[in-house]
């Protein structure tokens, strides 16, 4: 039966509506719905909608439907081909992805991308570098796909193979990705001196013939984490004043680098600056961050102001387990013992969080330095577990009792080295045992301990003897 051409138009115009909707709804069953609906307009079939369906499932993870449907569609397009390849690697079926592109009738540079994204994802970068090698050769690479293949390498921590890729593609592929992973991978890895001379490269690159790669948000955060680890503070001011002059957008990411940067060089009004001028509310991480900069700088107070502030303040944020651990330190820094107490009094019934071996410990020290080492021990016998060698460390190292070591002083250490012994000779805070009893003139004990030292050295190094590596190819 022939349509008119008015029905014609009719169903061209809801097929534009359909797939305008199926492409902004957001659920599981708005799809489904719309997905009913082109049935009994009879737009099921239709390439168009069906794609727009597929891409709609696959994008929610619904592999299932998304399979069914491609199956059933009478004709398949790039596009759809192409949907459900990216559906399988984001399901991490490898194998299945694998097939399917082997058969496509025609790739398109979205397709080689998403299989070395599929592999890089599965960890396999063996493979996903011969699908790479295999799109340069068929003229089809993007710089997404090298920017996946160098991510890939950053994140298994082989920098050198990311670093061969990074400067195979000269000064005009890389684009701000490229460079950001580059950095990130850097730091990650623990290098971040790589990190910063990789920035200062980008910064003395003369446009060729284009305009100038502009640095992002992103950018900059890592290079100032970077700074701030080397102790590059002069870079790190430079670089705030470069996003200042040339008007990159500060995030959160970035005003909390430079908040933590200017905390780690003791400029604590440069912080505050910052923490203040920063354009969105701030989140947890930079509550955090400004707890833990001014516990660290002195300023114990205004650390507790801070919180009072995060916690209590317009756009409230709920505070975590480190969120305490900087707290408590910043009250046993600035010996705010009436302050300490109450904020871990707080901190399941108010807060919720439930207190961890590091808070124990931030207590037992502010309690310590205080002088109530009493107080600290009777804390660390009644928390529960088993109290670690860093907590028990607190209470050895930091009792005192007198100018002199009192008789009450000298069981109360003697306890917390017998404690710690029993524990693990070979965490660290035991291995300063030896100069506790030396100090006692106990010199007895400093030769026994020393020996049970070096015997559990000798038991680590047995079977948990790290193995040669290997070289990856």
């Amino acid at each position: 039966m022939l349509q008119s051409p008015a029905h014609l138009q009719m169903l061209q115009h809801a097929r534009a509506v359909l797939v305008r909707a199926i492409t902004a709804c957001a659920s599981c069953r708005e799809a489904q719905t719309l997905h009913g609906l082109a049935c009994k307009l009879g737009l099921a079939s239709d390439v168009v909608v069906a794609t727009a369906l597929l891409t709609r499932y696959a994008k929610q993870g619904l592999l299932a439907p998304a399979q069914r449907l491609f199956d059933e569609m009478p004709h398949r397009d790039t596009v759809a081909f192409n949907a459900i390849l990216a559906a399988h690697g984001a399901a991490g079926r490898v194998a299945d992805a694998q097939a399917l592109f082997d058969q496509m009738p025609h790739r398109t540079p979205a397709s080689w991308n998403t299989m070395v994204t599929c592999y890089c994802r599965a960890g396999d970068l063996a493979s996903a570098r011969v699908v790479f090698e295999a799109s340069l050769r068929a003229m089809s690479s993007t710089v997404v796909s090298w920017n996946t293949m160098i991510d890939g390498y950053c994140k298994a921590g082989r920098m050198d193979a990311a670093r061969e890729l990074f400067d195979r593609m000269g000064s005009s592929l890389p684009d701000a990705v490229t460079w950001n992973t580059m950095m990130a991978g850097y730091l990650r890895g623990g290098e971040p001196a790589s990190a910063v001379a990789l920035f200062r490269r980008l910064m003395r690159m003369q446009p060729e013939g284009g305009q100038r790669l502009r640095p992002t948000a992103v950018t900059m955060a890592t290079a100032v984490t970077a700074c701030t680890q080397v102790g590059d503070f002069a870079l790190g001011r430079q670089i705030h004043r470069l996003t200042q002059q040339e008007g990159t957008g500060t995030d959160a990411a970035l005003s909390n680098a430079l908040a933590g940067m200017y905390f780690k060089c003791g400029s604590v009004d440069g912080a505050l600056d910052v923490f203040r001028a920063m354009p969105c509310s701030p989140n947890l991480l930079c509550w955090n961050t400004l707890i833990a900069g001014l516990g660290t700088n002195g300023r114990g107070e205004d650390a507790v102001a801070a919180f009072r502030d995060m916690t209590r303040g317009r756009d409230r944020v709920g505070p975590d387990a480190v969120t305490f651990v900087a707290l408590l330190s910043a009250c046993s820094h600035s010996g705010l013992v009436p302050e300490g107490r109450g904020l871990f009094s707080e901190m399941l019934p108010a807060y919720g969080v439930r207190p961890r071996a590091e808070h124990y410990g931030c207590v037992v020290d502010l309690l310590c330095r205080a002088g109530h080492a009493d107080e600290a021990a009777r804390l660390v016998r009644t928390m529960p577990g088993r109290p670690s060698a860093k907590v028990l460390g607190s209470l050895l190292l930091d009792a005192r009792v007198g100018p002199e070591p009192q008789e009450d002083g000298v069981r109360l250490r003697e306890w917390a080295a017998r404690r710690i012994s029993a524990l693990d000779l070979r965490d660290g805070a035991a291995y300063g045992l030896s100069n506790v009893y030396a100090s006692l003139q106990r010199w007895d004990r400093v030769e026994e301990h020393r020996r049970e030292v070096s015997a559990a050295a000798r038991r680590a190094r047995g079977p948990h003897r790290k193995q040669p590596g290997r070289a990856r190819l």
